[in-house]
């Protein structure tokens, strides 16, 4: 089995279970709870590792926003809390959702290994989210916590390849969107028009990048032996059952959103 082969099989686990937590009524109560609302919990949960920077480093980094949207939220999670206390949430309800959806499946041990090994052999270059919440510590040790946030690390490093991939096709990450989701989904992520001209090749750039953010994404499995590769897969594909069977209806939002 190759790299590639891996990101075939597990990419759109890696999509779903590494930001399902986040789209749960516990963790919109959860951001309530810290006198947050929906968005400005949203980037100060997955940007906050970044530091107490500039609203413009968290757009540049998240991608998929728009500025003005990323810039009222971010300031407001700012001023409401310290971002600190803001990623321990983060962290707390990832760990949580794993536990409650995956957290009694076998060779957890194992899966966190080999995932936590294809963390560490991941290229961090323009990918400054991912390489944020690789370097945060976490001392929760347990299989299921780590697997947990193996699996959001690795969705930030692939949601970075894809913003570098679609740069190297041409196009902005608004007229990505456009070119597939399309409008609703821009809008749904703070955009409003008038929308850019789009070109009719548009679409065909963003096939491109889909599939080169599925080399880019492709490239930390090499750190795996074949055999072990294989291992991965099937063990991402019991987490991956253990989702679908678990299915909440408030699991709606995007996945592109996280």
């Amino acid at each position: 089995m190759t790299p590639e082969d891996v990101v075939r099989h597990t990419k759109q686990i890696v999509i779903m279970a590494g930001a399902a937590f986040g789209k749960t009524d516990r963790f919109r109560a959860r951001g309530e709870g810290l006198g947050l609302s929906r968005w400005p919990f949203y980037f100060g949960a997955r940007a906050g590792v970044l530091g107490d920077v500039d609203a413009e480093v968290v757009t540049a980094a998240c991608g998929f926003f728009a500025p003005e949207l990323v810039r009222s939220a971010w300031d407001t999670a700012r001023a409401v809390i310290p971002l600190s206390g803001i990623v321990e949430a983060d962290v707390e309800e990832c760990t949580h959702w794993a536990r409650i959806t995956y957290g009694d499946l076998p060779e957890l041990d194992q899966l966190a290994d080999l995932a936590e090994r294809v963390v560490e052999a991941a290229e961090p270059t323009g990918r400054p989210l991912f390489a944020a919440w690789r370097s945060l510590t976490v001392a929760d040790e347990d299989p299921v916590s780590r697997v947990g946030l193996a699996l959001l690390r690795l969705r930030e490093h692939r949601g970075a390849s894809h913003l570098i991939a679609i740069h190297e096709y041409g196009l902005t990450p608004l007229r990505a969107i456009l070119a597939g989701p399309g409008v609703d989904k821009a809008r749904a992520n703070g955009w409003s028009g008038p929308w850019p001209s789009m070109s009719t090749t548009d679409p065909v750039a963003l096939a491109g990048a889909d599939q080169r953010t599925d080399e880019l994404a492709a490239a930390p499995y090499a750190a795996l032996t074949p055999a072990e590769r294989v291992h991965f897969v099937r063990l991402l594909g019991q987490v991956h059952n253990a989702y679908e069977h678990r299915q909440q209806p408030e699991t709606g939002v995007k996945d592109q959103q996280r």
